[in-house]
C-alpha cells in the first residue's frame, strides 16, 4: 500500500532552478510541486541537487534507509547528457562523449529503480524535459568560440536530439523494469509553444513551466492510490 511519502531523487530541476532575467541569475522558483504536495499532507524528502547525475545519485541512494509505501521519484538525464563544451569548442574535430555515457545512465536509472524497491519504495522515472536549442547553444557559447561548438554538432538541433536519446533511455531502463513512467516531456511537448515554458537558458523551466509541472504533479497525485 503506498503512504503520503514522497523521496525524490533528480537534478535541478525538481529543486525549481530557473533563470531570472531580471537579476540576471539563477534562482529558485517559490512555488515548485514539493511545496504545493505539502499542503496536501504528502511528507516530501526531496533529495535533488543542481547538476546531479544519475551517477552521483546513485552514491546518494545507497546510502538511504527504507521507507516502505513511499513513492520514489527518479528524474535524471539533463546532466547525465551534457557535454564539456569547452572541450567542444577547442577540440571541433573530434568526437566528445557526454559526461555519463548512454549506456551508463540507464545503468544507473536500472539500478536506482533496483535499490528504491529493495529499501521498501514504489519507484517512478520521470523523464528529462525537452531542450530549446538554440537558446542552450547561445548559452553555452558564451566566453567559447560558439562557431566552433556549431561546427562539432552541425546544428543547434543536434542538442536536442543527442539529449532527446536519454529520455528514451530513461523509459527503456523502466520499460526493463517493469517501473511506471511520470512522462514530464510530453506533457511539455504537447503544448502549442513550449519555449514559452522555458528560461533564458533553454534548459531550465520558467514559472510559467514550473506551473505546468505542479499541476501535473498535483493531478497525478490525487488520481493515485496514495491520495486515498
Amino acid at each position: 500500500m503506498l503512504s503520503k511519502n514522497l523521496f525524490v531523487w533528480g537534478d535541478s530541476i525538481a529543486r525549481g532552478v530557473m533563470y531570472d532575467e531580471m537579476k540576471e541569475r539563477y534562482t529558485v522558483c517559490r512555488e515548485t510541486f514539493d511545496q504545493a504536495l505539502k499542503t496536501l499532507g504528502v511528507n516530501v524528502r526531496n533529495y535533488a541537487k543542481p547538476g546531479c547525475t544519475s551517477k552521483a545519485a546513485l552514491d546518494i541512494l545507497e546510502r538511504s534507509a527504507a521507507a516502505d509505501g513511499a513513492v520514489a521519484a527518479i528524474e535524471f538525464g539533463g546532466n547525465d547528457s551534457d557535454l564539456i563544451w569547452k572541450d567542444v569548442a577547442e577540440t571541433p574535430d573530434i568526437f566528445h562523449e557526454a559526461v555519463v555515457t548512454i549506456s551508463d545512465f540507464k545503468a544507473s536509472m536500472g539500478r536506482m529503480i533496483e535499490k528504491t524497491r529493495a529499501l521498501g519504495m514504489h519507484p517512478i522515472v520521470v523523464t528529462p524535459l525537452p531542450v530549446v536549442a538554440e537558446r542552450y547553444l547561445k548559452w553555452i557559447s558564451r566566453g567559447l568560440d560558439g562557431n566552433a561548438i556549431l561546427k562539432y554538432l552541425g546544428s543547434a538541433q543536434y542538442i536536442y536530439r543527442w539529449q532527446e536519446r536519454y529520455a528514451y533511455a530513461a523509459m527503456e531502463a523502466a520499460r526493463d523494469a517493469g517501473c511506471p513512467v511520470f512522462d514530464l516531456r510530453s506533457i511539455f511537448l504537447r503544448q502549442r509553444d513550449f519555449d514559452s515554458l522555458m528560461s533564458l537558458d533553454g534548459i531550465h523551466p520558467n514559472p510559467a513551466g514550473y506551473q505546468l509541472i505542479t499541476d501535473t504533479v498535483l493531478n497525478a497525485w490525487q488520481q493515485s492510490p496514495a491520495a486515498n
